[in-house]
């Protein structure tokens, strides 16, 4: 998926996510690429098929509560690039894109806010 397909801008960021299987108590840590308001892309060797969802929770830098949403897997990527672009903070990795589906108005906001201060200068 291009940058031109976006709905979303995605800003780079390296958090902390839980992700809990949906129907499951089984809860995976993992580590975040990059975040927008419409999903986030989870870095991942262990991947999960497009489709299948998840309870999501993290934290954002500088928020005092947790985002919990459910997510659902738009795409895999499995492989790393040999030859990253260097303008690039962080280079590609295998990982998940994942849509968030009920996010509430409040963590929405919360999530556009943090974009709109990652973008000042």
């Amino acid at each position: 998926m291009t940058a031109e397909q976006r709905k979303f801008k995605r800003a780079p960021i390296s958090i902390k996510l839980k992700l809990r299987e949906s129907g499951t108590d089984v809860t995976a840590s993992f580590d975040s690429r990059d975040i927008s308001e419409g999903g986030v892309f989870v870095r991942s060797s262990l991947l999960w098929e497009p489709g299948e969802r998840f309870e999501l929770r993290f934290t954002l830098p500088g928020a005092d509560r947790e985002i919990r949403v459910t997510g659902e897997v738009v795409r895999a990527e499995d492989k790393y690039l040999l030859f990253p672009d260097l303008a690039d903070r962080q280079p590609p990795a295998p990982g998940m894109g994942i849509r968030f589906l009920d996010l509430t108005d409040e963590d929405h906001r919360l999530i556009k806010q943090f974009l709109e201060r990652l973008e000042r200068p």
